[in-house]
Formats: C-alpha cells, structure tokens, sequence
C-alpha cells in the first residue's frame, strides 16, 4: 500500500509534499532491500512495516528540506570558507537520519540470515588405521547417498 502525505501528517505531525512522499518510498525501498508487494503478500511483519512507515516518513519531510537530494554528487569530503565537514555514514547525503535508524532495527538488518552447515551431513572423522581389522569393525557399514 502507497504511504501518502496525510499518513506522514498522522505519524509525525509534519506535513510533506506527495512528490516527497513517493521518492521517500522508493528511497527507503531502495536502502531496506524491499518492494511495494511484499506488504501486500503478508511478507513484512507489523513491526517491521511500522518502522518502514516512520522511515518513509522522515525521509519525506528531510527531502522537502533537501531538495537537491536527487542532483547531489557523492563526495568523500568538502570544506568550504575554512569549515570542514564529513558524512556521519555513507549514505549520509541521501537519507534522513532518523529514517536510517529505522532501517537499522529492521529485523533483516539486525539479524541476516546466516548459512549453518547441515547436521545431516556430518559424518565422524575417521583417522584409524586402515589396515586394521578391529577398527573396521568398529562402524556400521551403511552404503552412500549418492
């Protein structure tokens, strides 16, 4: 469901333009690695669509105060007049920072999915003696799975 600029009013009290309102989602679509649809398919639990919501959100109402965001060039590093500064993260230039900390607790950027070895599949080492025929004896011949 498309976040509307009556929706950023209700959460923060903040009004934003319906052209920062649709950026705003394509942005945090972009950064929370998601697409419209997976709302619609059930695939987003209520805490997670509540901090997308926040984020989209925040990130609204930062791009009517930031609207060269779309036409910025990345930079490391500017000064200018003698003052200096740098990005707080990368993506400093492109997202409101509070809309980043909504991505953050996202339970996918919390917590990824890590790859764990199948238990299935793990077999005892066996270091014996070959030539042994008491160690042979010792495992219960099975034929592989192959």
């Amino acid at each position: 469901m498309p976040w509307t600029d009556e929706d950023t009013l209700t959460s923060l009290g903040l009004q934003a333009t319906d052209a920062s309102v649709l950026i705003a989602q394509t942005i945090i679509e972009i950064f929370a690695g998601l697409v419209e649809t997976d709302q619609d398919a059930d695939l987003i639990s209520s805490r997670n669509f509540r901090l997308l919501s926040l984020a989209t959100s925040f990130q609204a109402v930062w791009l009517d105060a930031h609207p060269e965001v779309l036409t910025n060039m990345d930079v490391d590093n500017f000064s200018q007049d003698g003052m200096s500064a740098s990005w707080s993260h990368a993506n400093a230039h492109l997202l409101a920072p509070l809309a980043k900390r909504c991505i953050d607790r996202l339970t996918w950027k919390l917590h990824p999915l890590r790859v764990r070895p199948s238990r299935a599949h793990t077999v005892p080492s066996d270091q014996g003696s070959r030539d042994s025929a008491v160690r042979d004896d010792q495992y219960i011949w099975t034929p592989l799975n192959i």
